[in-house]
Parts: structure tokens; C-alpha cells; sequence
């Protein structure tokens, strides 16, 4: 397995695996705005460009066994602590092909994502997990944080 930091060419790698991720969740497509791949595409270029995001794939040979793509994590609330205190990273979309799943390259793919929150200056990181990755989470240092979420609709 060959594990790389993404490059812009490859963009459409992480936008298909993003979007297989809430097809996993069971999400229909009909759920999913029509221009998701283009959204999903100038998220991307926004977060490299404003809040030092980075992908990662795992590459055997030329398939894309799987991404993982992390960036400065933006608040919902006023951010008044130092950032030497308190500058959050987000890792988000861990994807990785089924043929791939339980050889280590999540893993591997995450501790990439943290290296590089670490070495921008981040305080600690962020991820919400589904309950097949909450282990693997675990052990890799992550703990469980409490959030409140009320359905409006």
C-alpha cells in the first residue's frame, strides 16, 4: 500500500469517496443536492486555500483504496481563546473500499490526517464517527465528547 498526500488532480478521488460514505449511511441519492459533486469539489479548494485542509489516500497499485481529508476546524461560536490554547482540526470523510476494510489503512490513513493537523499548529482534533469506526477511533487516543442535536424537522 502506497499512502500519499492528495494533490489537486486528485480531487475527484476524494469527492467519489466522500459521497460513497452517505451512500454507506443509506442516504438515497434523491437526497443529495444535484451539484454534490461540485460543492463537494469547491469545499476542497476553499478549505486548501482558507483553513489549511489536506487529503490522503491509500493507493495498491493504481486502485484508491482509501481517503481521508482533515482541515482547521471553523466554531459555531466565537473563537476568543488563543490559538496556542485552542485551535481545533476536523478530520472528516474516512473512507475506505470494502475490499480494503480491516488491514490497517483507516488507521494508518487518520494517524496521516493528525500528523498534519499537529504540524499547522492544532490543539486537538475533532471527528464524528459512525459506530463501525468508534473503535479504531479509541485506539488511537480519541475520546468520546457529548453533543446535543434536536430534530426541527
Amino acid at each position: 500500500m502506497n499512502y500519499v498526500q492528495a494533490l489537486p488532480e486528485h480531487d475527484a478521488t476524494i469527492v467519489v469517496h466522500y459521497l460513497a460514505i452517505w451512500s454507506s449511511y443509506g442516504t438515497p441519492p434523491e437526497h443529495l443536492q444535484e451539484d454534490a459533486m461540485e460543492i463537494t469539489r469547491g469545499f476542497i479548494e476553499r478549505g486548501r486555500r482558507d483553513r489549511q485542509l489536506a487529503s490522503f489516500i491509500a493507493f495498491d497499485g493504481e486502485v484508491a483504496a482509501g481517503s481521508v481529508s482533515c482541515h482547521y476546524h471553523l466554531t459555531p461560536y466565537p473563537a476568543v481563546l488563543k490559538p496556542k490554547y485552542a485551535l481545533n482540526g476536523y478530520i472528516w470523510s474516512v473512507y475506505v473500499d470494502p475490499a480494503y476494510r480491516r488491514t490497517g489503512v483507516s488507521a494508518k490513513l487518520v494517524e496521516m490526517a493528525i500528523e498534519h493537523l499537529r504540524e499547522v499548529g492544532c490543539t486537538s482534533v475533532v471527528l464524528h464517527s459512525s459506530e463501525a469506526g468508534e473503535n479504531l477511533y479509541r485506539k488511537l487516543g480519541f475520546e468520546l465528547a457529548r453533543e446535543m442535536r434536536l430534530k426541527l424537522v
